[in-house]
């Protein structure tokens, strides 16, 4: 089975580190530019195609420059230095021949160790008594309807405390979570702007970093369960809003965090 993730992030290698793609129509934000967590997965999945790579995807930090439109995507993929366990690369995306993204990504292959520790995961409602967001919403997006998501903490839309939230959330055609698929699960957020004010206030994200903790055991123990995603923002202001995302497995294990920070108008 081909899931929707997969042939929608699917690289045309070109060689000498160079892919391409077409923009894809399903993950494309209302404004007509790609969903940022898309532009982030397939520089992931170009790294991870390259020759030279040797180890699991573990960080990223992308910059978002400009909006990525419909019609064909460039990546560009350097290997910038190698260790005995851990690489560094860069990859630049563009479109007719500008620049409209650049990510720097680290995979390394790490063994475990005798030290055990992680935050602890939030306790909140079950998957099954929180909100599920309608499969059909005429004012979001079509890339919101490929995920199943279950809100337990947080309103978009109103005046809540504080910015944060906590929803469950997995592939809707249970395709399984890997690294890549967690780099597009981690921009899923809603802007912290909805959950301070009812008004809509349109912005865009301009650098996200990602960071994976989880082992190859733990990805395919997580499989397609929900998992739990807790959001927070330290400010909304000054036209500048962050967004500080951890997931977590069922069972407990912390998968990834990202942070990211966004202008608003």
């Amino acid at each position: 089975m081909t899931f929707i993730f997969d042939r929608e992030t699917a690289l045309i290698a070109q060689g000498d580190g160079q892919f391409t793609i077409e923009a894809s129509d399903i993950y494309r934000n209302p404004t007509g530019m790609a969903f940022g967590g898309w532009v982030a997965a397939v520089a992931g999945r170009a790294v991870t195609m390259h020759p030279e790579c040797r180890g699991p995807l573990v960080a990223q930090q992308i910059v978002y420059m400009t909006g990525v439109g419909p019609g064909e995507v460039t990546l560009s993929v350097k290997l910038l230095r190698a260790g005995s366990s851990t690489q560094f690369w860069r990859v630049e995306l563009s479109q007719n021949g500008s620049l409209t993204n650049a990510a720097d990504i680290v995979t390394s292959t790490r063994r475990p160790t005798d030290i055990d520790y992680q935050v602890e995961m939030p306790t909140t409602k079950s998957p099954e008594e929180s909100i599920a967001l309608p499969s059909v919403n005429p004012m979001a997006p079509e890339w919101v309807t490929r995920y199943d998501q279950r809100i337990a903490k947080g309103m978009p839309f109103a005046v809540n405390d504080s910015p944060e939230a906590i929803v469950w959330i997995r592939e809707a055609d249970g395709r399984p979570v890997d690294r890549i698929s967690l780099l597009s699960i981690l921009d899923t957020p809603m802007p912290r702007t909805f959950f301070v004010t009812e008004q809509f206030r349109p912005g865009s994200t301009v650098s996200m970093a990602t960071y994976i903790y989880a082992s190859e055991e733990d990805l395919a123990a997580a499989g397609i369960d929900f998992m739990l995603l807790r959001v927070t923002g330290a400010t909304v202001r000054n036209s500048a809003t962050d967004g500080r995302v951890e997931i977590w497995s069922q069972s407990g294990i912390l998968l990834a965090t990202s942070s990211q920070i966004g202008f608003f108008r």
